[in-house]
């Protein structure tokens, strides 16, 4: 019992080191949209590949440890757990690549307004992530719980940002149409890596009570 013990903290610590790749690239890709440095764009993208070899990897060794140990209780839970955060984190990743590609569409022709919904969307998009990893390290209920508060933070500046966008376009310029509707990507982009932070909460709070918090208000 004790190796399988082990084991499940190696496939934990790997969990967390996924997440830390994706909490850099989600970070990264924020210093591209204020900088504006194709650079940063291309490091983000090369921590893509770091992504999905360990998402198989992790995968693989959930499946092993629940084959070879068919584990009961809180021990099922965990790998159960493991497999679905295992997804978000990798999701994360993949919207960060996304946003990079909609910085890209905008740094040669920067936005006319300040994009002050956009900035603090952004910090919490990034705070959001680095809470929900914080509590899956330390199984810590009340940090999952207060990150999934400020989803709705997030939710109102990307409706805002969104109506805000939508009045640059009625002049009918095709240029601020198109950098337009790459911004209203790239906040539609920080929802969903907020929404991720959101699953992993819901995950920990599955993991150390065993309650199914998913959909509710």
């Amino acid at each position: 019992m004790r190796k399988f013990e082990l084991e499940l903290d190696s496939v934990k610590g790997r969990l967390l080191e996924m997440g830390e790749v994706a909490e850099r690239m989600v970070a990264r890709a924020s210093e591209a949209l204020v900088q504006r440095d194709r650079k940063i764009v291309a490091d983000v993208l090369d921590g893509e590949e770091t992504l999905d070899r360990l998402q198989v990897e992790i995968d693989g060794e959930a499946v092993r440890l629940i084959t070879v140990y068919t584990p009961t209780a809180k021990d099922l839970r965990f790998l159960l757990m493991v497999v679905r955060i295992n997804t978000e984190i990798e999701r994360i990743g993949d919207q960060a690549v996304n946003n990079c590609e909609y910085v890209e569409m905008f740094l040669s022709n920067p936005p006319a307004r300040p994009l002050h919904d956009l900035s603090r969307m952004t910090d919490i998009a990034c705070e959001m992530v680095h809470g929900a990893l914080a509590a899956l390290a330390s199984e810590d209920v009340e940090m999952a719980r207060r990150v999934v508060a400020l989803d709705d933070q997030v939710d109102a500046l990307n409706q805002q940002t969104f109506t805000d966008l939508l009045v640059d376009c009625a002049d009918n310029d095709a240029e601020t149409i198109k950098r337009s509707m790459s911004l209203i990507l790239l906040a539609r982009s920080l929802e969903r890596i907020a929404d991720h932070a959101v699953n992993i909460c819901e995950e920990v709070v599955f993991l150390v009570k065993g309650e199914d918090i998913r959909h509710q208000p």
